[in-house]
């Protein structure tokens, strides 16, 4: 049996995501605005680049993109439309494979680990 691909159904991703760019305007994680328009860094070429007339193949880091809250890698669906948020694409990539909670812990300081009891002060 082959191995499923993860958007082997392109159409109904497409929608998801048509429908979260038309719902949201703000970040999930960092709670900015989105600019939906942005797409690539003008000028700006990778590596592998060599289209003479390329006008830019880098993809702008504060590009809009629509993100699982419970990611693909830990039983996330990428179809359902309550598990995914518009984000930042750098925003996006720092979250890697967190839960949207998990991130929004992490960035803000909150471990959810209590702070350690402080040592007593000796007196010398």
């Amino acid at each position: 049996m082959a191995t499923p691909k993860h958007n082997a159904n392109g159409h109904r991703r497409r929608e998801v995501v048509k429908r979260v760019k038309a719902e949201e305007s703000d970040c999930a994680l960092c709670d900015k605005p989105v600019d939906k328009s942005l797409t690539y860094l003008a000028g700006q070429h990778g590596k592998r680049c060599s289209k003479p007339d390329c006008q830019g193949c880098i993809p702008d880091p504060r590009r809009a993109e629509v993100d699982e809250d419970i990611p693909r890698s830990r039983g996330g669906s990428p179809y359902a439309r309550k598990n995914c948020r518009l984000m930042h694409r750098e925003c996006n990539r720092w979250k890697g494979t967190m839960t949207l909670a998990e991130a929004r812990a992490k960035l803000h300081g909150d471990t959810g680990q209590p702070l350690p009891k402080p040592r007593p002060l000796r007196v010398y």
